[in-house]
């Protein structure tokens, strides 16, 4: 018995690994596709969000870089027209005032100097005009080319000087005509907040200095973003947005303004190494990514629930499908164990759960009464009464029989006209066994069968007990098959015991 809940149990264990197994395999590989993807979206998100501040970043570039160009053409413009004055024998002063003052406000320039290669120079005005970065005029004069000067500060603004070349006829290059660039134009660009109206703006230097602040303006001029109280930029990429500024790269990094997580986005202009960054709260960034990425995050909310539903009906099913076929083989099994016509055991199913029981008992030192009945004289019946009455005839002691003895006994038809009862766990005194002998005297007895004719029977019964008159099936059959044939070589209609036939007389059975 224990071999067999083994191996049914074995049986269950393989009939669930056979669809779990692949269904957890599918389920995982999902799960670890889903989680992939969704950060996969959520990064693209979030890089689509910076490319979104970085895209106006381009258009203030763009609206200060043409400030810039005209402040270059201007410059070229007027240097070319100041060449040929020169040229032609005008004075400094006269050059200054007559060509360079008038075009400086068109210039976008605060002041212009009209300088020497010894450091010298006037102002628009005729006055001493203050030294210029000495490398960018030696540059411009050198290399006859329009130089745009690292910033500088000067009265609380930050300005760039624009130089360009003036050269005579014969390409000589003895003066740089300089006009002032103020960066505080650039304060004038984004007149309204582009995103969540607490984004702060700002054109830095290469080394990170605030020259000018727009929209919320929370940093001041003269602020360096690596050293200010006010901004604390991300430890980790500090080296990275170092780098990128002074290598006039774009790019990105964390950082914290007054203890508020902030993200800045920040892209070249064309000169003098200045960026422009935009500075956007961490709110407005995880907005814009939900925005972007909380339908797909619902979406696969959805598919997980339904993957789960999936496998919650799939295990339904399987659950559904083996109480079915569990009911059904069930069925089929009692089917096959029963006899059709008593809906008692049949010889195999009766011969097999006797020889398991005996097993068990023999283990467990238990006793048990084997009981063999045949019906005296059935061949009359069928050859007086016809078939069908013996057919009826057996399915009534069939119907008899199994209410006659416990659940847990059992009952089988064994032949034709042959039944075998095995009395389990039961102890065999003397008692026992004319107690026993009794309730079949008495059943016989009473038994009847037929709507018109009622037509009583007799049976020759024989005993024998477990393990005294045999250790196993075998034995213990042919000992109550002996004492049956003992019974009917007495008469039949009467039970015997298996040895007590030498000891005295059988029971006799009343007779009809």
């Amino acid at each position: 018995m224990s071999k067999k809940k083994s191996s049914n149990t074995e049986n269950s264990i393989l009939n669930i690994t056979q669809w779990a197994i692949p269904t957890a395999i599918l389920f995982t590989y999902v799960l670890v596709t889903l989680y992939s993807f969704s950060y996969d979206m959520k990064t693209d998100a979030k890089y689509t969000v910076r490319q979104k501040i970085s895209d106006y970043n381009d258009s203030l570039i763009i609206d200060f870089n043409s400030k810039m160009d005209v402040t270059k053409a201007v410059a070229a413009t007027t240097a070319n027209v100041a060449a040929r004055q020169l040229s032609a024998g005008d004075t400094l002063e006269s050059v200054i005032t007559d060509v360079v003052a008038p075009t400086v406000d068109n210039a976008y320039a605060s002041a212009a100097k009209l300088m020497s290669k010894d450091g010298s120079g006037l102002t628009e005005t005729g006055a001493q005009a203050d030294p210029v970065n000495q490398e960018s005029l030696k540059k411009c004069l050198d290399e006859k080319i329009i130089v745009v000067s690292p910033p500088y500060e000067k009265g609380g603004s930050w300005f760039v000087d624009v130089l360009a070349p003036v050269t005579d006829v014969n390409g000589n290059t003895e003066h740089a005509l300089t006009f002032s660039f103020n960066t505080d134009i650039f304060g004038e660009i984004p007149t309204t907040s582009k995103f969540d109206g607490r984004t702060c703006y700002v054109l830095v230097s290469s080394d990170g200095t605030v020259l000018c602040p727009a929209g919320r303006r929370i940093l001041v001029r003269g602020d360096n973003i690596f050293e200010s109280n006010s901004i604390k930029i991300s430890q980790a990429t500090e080296n990275r947005t170092k780098s990128n500024l002074s290598s006039r790269n774009a790019g990105y990094t964390d950082c914290t303004i007054d203890g508020e997580a902030r993200v800045m986005v920040y892209d070249p202009t064309a000169s003098a190494g200045m960026s422009i960054a935009s500075i956007v709260t961490q709110s407005y960034i995880d907005n814009e990514v939900h925005s972007t990425y909380g339908n797909m995050e619902s979406i696969m909310i959805r598919i997980l629930v339904a993957m789960l539903a999936f496998l919650v009906a799939v295990l339904a099913i399987h659950l559904a499908n083996k109480a079915v076929n569990t009911s059904h083989n069930q069925t089929l099994k009692e089917k096959a164990e029963t006899d059709l016509l008593t809906g008692l055991l049949n010889k195999m199913s009766t011969e097999q759960k006797v020889m398991e029981y005996l097993t068990e008992a023999k283990a467990k030192d238990q006793s048990a009464i084997l009981f063999l009945i045949d019906i005296d004289n059935f061949k009359k019946v069928n050859d007086t009464m016809g078939h069908a009455f013996g057919d009826e005839l057996l399915a009534g002691l069939g119907l008899g029989l199994s209410t006659l003895f416990r659940a847990t006994d059992i009952v089988g038809r064994i032949g034709g006209d042959e039944f075998l009862v095995l009395m389990r766990n039961i102890t065999p005194d003397a008692e026992t066994k004319k107690r026993e002998a009794d309730k079949l005297l008495t059943f016989f007895r009473d038994f009847k069968v037929g709507e018109y004719v009622q037509y009583r029977c007799t049976a020759s019964i024989g005993g024998a007990v477990f393990s005294q008159d045999g250790g196993d099936f075998e034995e213990l059959y042919k000992a109550a098959d002996n004492a049956m044939y003992e019974s009917k070589r007495h008469g039949k209609n009467r039970v015997a015991y298996y040895g007590e036939e030498l000891e005295g007389p059988v029971i006799e059975l009343g007779r009809h």
